[in-house]
This record gives structure tokens, C-alpha cells and sequence, in this order.
């Protein structure tokens, strides 16, 4: 079994895109979240946090909409985001490399080798 563990350049490319899309879906919320958090900083102030950036309900959360209390604007958004990460999720998942390694008895090598080439790919662009 070779020390030095192979991981194909079009893998790394596609874990990068994967890793960039999840963080952008991370930032949106979290974005949202912080603002909340600087519009209504009062503890008793959890049911606007909560809701904003629309209005709580009258009778409180039992009288809310079922899904979201966000407007359809920012749950469209927030889908789209998902969905760019599930998609950029699959193609890593379904890269071939995978499969190899298993095969080879080397998966265990192989994610670490891969995250580290990740990692080191994202600080060297940073």
C-alpha cells in the first residue's frame, strides 16, 4: 500500500465548489440571524427575533403560518441555496475516486488525504 494517497484535481474542484456553497448558504441565515439579533436585542424580544424579518402573528406562534414566517422572496432564496448544496454534495459523492479507494481498502486514507487537500487548496486561496 503506497504512503502517498492519490486524489484527482477534479475532486478537489468539486469538494471547493460543495464547501462554497455551503457556506453561502450559511452566511444568508446567519446574515438574517444577526440582523434579528441587532433589530430586537431584548430577551423578551424572542418572538420577533424569531419572525423577522416579517411581523409575528397576533395570537402568537400557534396562530403563524405552518412553513415560514419569511417572506417568499427569502424562502425561494434560502431553497435555491439548499439546493445548489445538495447538488454540489452529489457530484462529490459520486466521483469515481470514491468507489477506487473503497475497492482498494484505502477509503479511510483517501477522505483524509482528500480533506486535506481541501484544506490546504482553501488557504492557499485565502
Amino acid at each position: 500500500m503506497p504512503d502517498e494517497i492519490s486524489v484527482p484535481d477534479d475532486l478537489i474542484a468539486l469538494q471547493l465548489a460543495a464547501r462554497a456553497a455551503q457556506r453561502a448558504a450559511t452566511e444568508f441565515t446567519a446574515g438574517i440571524s444577526a440582523e434579528a439579533g441587532v433589530r430586537f436585542p431584548a430577551p423578551d424580544q424572542w418572538l420577533e427575533r424569531l419572525c423577522w424579518p416579517a411581523d409575528p402573528p397576533a395570537g402568537g406562534l400557534q396562530d403563524g403560518p405552518a412553513a415560514s414566517f419569511w417572506p417568499t422572496d427569502l424562502t425561494d432564496q434560502l431553497e435555491r441555496l439548499r439546493v445548489e448544496v445538495g447538488a454540489a454534495l452529489k457530484k462529490v459523492g459520486a466521483h469515481p475516486a470514491f468507489d477506487e479507494a473503497r475497492a482498494g481498502g484505502q477509503h479511510s486514507k483517501f477522505l483524509a488525504a482528500l480533506r486535506k487537500r481541501v484544506d490546504d487548496a482553501e488557504a492557499a486561496s485565502a
